[in-house]
């Protein structure tokens, strides 16, 4: 779908000329930033915020996701826990029609467990939100089955977030629990486009190109519901 974000800009000249800076040049692996810390990007690459809250049944891999996302194998050692929260920053270049933009992606992660023991915690997550990322499991039907319930249990939210929604374990050309049909079923009837997350990653290239495409879709989600948040408000005005 063509639209003001270059979904496959991450591969021209101009996008792999960046990724030194995401890149530790000893290690061969990305660089995590602390708090103080972002990319060495020119200064003349806006950098805009968002909070995403990442919900799901317990083992569907909403975990696993964040660390993909930051370019870690395995979920381990993430992030720290705080509180029973969760917290993870990933930093992702965005071309948006002729301009780079530096997106700095705060992921909120808790449990069932997390909720149940702090009362701080769901109203901690959901303060001033701007994407519900809903995960289920390509190998488990219930955890998809749970989506419409999970997003709708956000309604109410005042800033409106986006809603996401990333499928986890998915296998090209494989029987799963979770079928295509149901899942073009669910984008029809939902109107959105759900984010698949391959189990299979490439070896042969950088493995930042294994989640371009994933964060790519997160980020055009962010711009389309401040697009639309931008629009009602030059109607009301």
């Amino acid at each position: 779908m063509s639209g003001p974000i270059n979904m496959n800009w991450l591969s021209s000249a101009e996008g792999e000329s960046l990724l030194h800076h995401f890149y530790d040049q000893t290690l061969k692996k990305r660089r995590f930033y602390g708090i103080l810390e972002r990319p060495a990007l020119p200064s003349s690459i806006e950098e805009v915020n968002y909070k995403i809250f990442m919900i799901g049944r317990p083992g569907v891999g909403k975990t696993s996701v964040v660390a993909r996302f930051l370019g870690i194998a395995g979920s381990e050692n993430v992030t720290s826990e705080i509180g029973g929260i969760r917290k993870t920053t990933v930093y992702w270049p965005v071309k948006i029609w002729d301009k780079v933009v530096l997106f700095k992606l705060s992921f909120w992660d808790t449990s069932e467990s997390s909720i149940k023991k702090y009362n701080h915690v769901l109203p901690a997550c959901k303060d001033k939100v701007d994407a519900i990322c809903s995960v289920f499991s390509f190998e488990d039907s219930a955890s998809f089955t749970d989506i419409p319930y999970l997003m709708n249990s956000m309604n109410g939210i005042k800033e409106k977030p986006a809603k996401v929604v990333i499928g986890t374990r998915y296998k090209p050309w494989s029987t799963l629990s979770v079928t295509d049909i149901q899942i073009k079923e669910f984008e029809n009837k939902w109107k959105m486009k759900v984010i698949k997350i391959d189990v299979n990653k490439a070896s042969a290239r950088p493995e930042i190109f294994d989640v371009a495409y994933q964060l790519n879709s997160l980020c055009k989600s962010l711009w389309n519901r401040d697009q639309e948040f931008i629009t009602k408000q030059i109607i009301q005005v």
